[in-house]
């Protein structure tokens, strides 16, 4: 199951995100303005989107971390060593973890749309994707 559903789960959940966030670069969406966004996503009332190159920048990370979960499970050809690939997923697993764990603190002046979605998804996501990360990574280290 490791090699399998943790590996796919992880690389669809770190795709779709990744995907949003290369949205956001251009969009609100699904939000209806950039006020509600801001609100929800952001924590602020201040209507002003995140920088374009960094949603972007964001979204493109995520969506190189689901080629390294491939890389690792196989699923993809390798590139470099493959203990540095090991490495990245443990780098991966971390940040996530770090997200989804000092999420909450990011809820201290974040408007009540944020703090909410933030309590409900953001941060159990990011700590259930940084579990599997690090499932995935010591699976790999086993290999």
């Amino acid at each position: 199951m490791i090699r399998t559903v943790a590996p796919a789960a992880l690389t669809a959940a770190l795709v779709a995100i990744g995907g949003l966030h290369l949205i956001w670069a251009f969009s609100p969406w699904p939000l209806d303005d950039k006020v509600s966004f801001t609100r929800t996503v952001v924590g602020s009332d201040s209507g002003e989107m995140p920088p374009p190159a960094l949603s972007a920048l964001v979204g493109l990370a995520l969506i190189a971390g689901a080629a390294l979960i491939l890389m690792v499970n196989e699923t993809l050809p390798a590139i470099g060593p493959g203990w540095l690939r090991t490495l990245g997923v443990y780098g991966l697993a971390l940040v996530l973890l770090g997200r989804g764990l000092g999420g909450f603190l990011l809820n201290s002046g974040a408007t009540s749309e944020f703090q909410r979605w933030n309590n409900a998804l953001y941060s159990p996501l990011c700590v259930a994707l940084g579990l599997l990360g690090g499932a995935v990574a010591i699976a790999a280290s086993k290999r």
